[in-house]
């Protein structure tokens, strides 16, 4: 065997900080949402160097590669961008909707999608709000104003 076949474990020794794996999607102990003043925002994060924005909290810049995420919140106001029900579970109960949500500062999300009544049914291009009920958070439609 020669010297190029063996693999040395040397535990980071010897590496700067950057060269070391990154670990950014480790379990955030947060919720990934926040309410203020009754108001349901989700926790993201923006590039200070791109302006790319991320949902859930990011520590790196997914369009650079850059290390300089900080916080930034989501909501409360959307848009439906599609939507499926879903017919068949083996870890909840059935059937419940999921639902592609565009936030006006260009993010699109995956959520639950809780139907309201009968005066907002779900519909693609459907204004939606959010909404957190304990340590779940998830969207309902909402009537869409006239004149708007």
């Amino acid at each position: 065997m020669n010297k190029a076949d063996t693999v040395t474990i040397t535990g980071g020794a010897g590496f700067t900080e950057d060269a070391l794996a990154l670990e950014d999607l480790k379990e955030d102990q947060a919720p990934p949402f926040v309410e203020q003043d009754g108001v349901v925002y989700l926790r993201g994060s923006k590039s200070r160097s791109s302006g790319s924005l991320a949902f859930p909290v990011r520590h790196v810049c997914l369009e650079t590669g850059a290390r300089d995420m900080e916080p930034f919140l989501f909501g409360p106001d959307g848009t439906l961008y599609s939507y499926t029900a879903i017919h068949v579970s083996s870890t909840r109960p059935t059937p419940y909707t999921l639902g592609y949500v565009d936030f006006p500062n260009g993010v699109r999300v995956l959520a639950h999608v809780r139907e309201s009544g009968a005066d907002a049914p779900v519909a693609c291009d459907q204004p939606v709000q959010l909404r957190a009920d304990g340590a779940n958070w998830f969207v309902v439609p909402v009537a869409a104003q006239s004149g708007v």
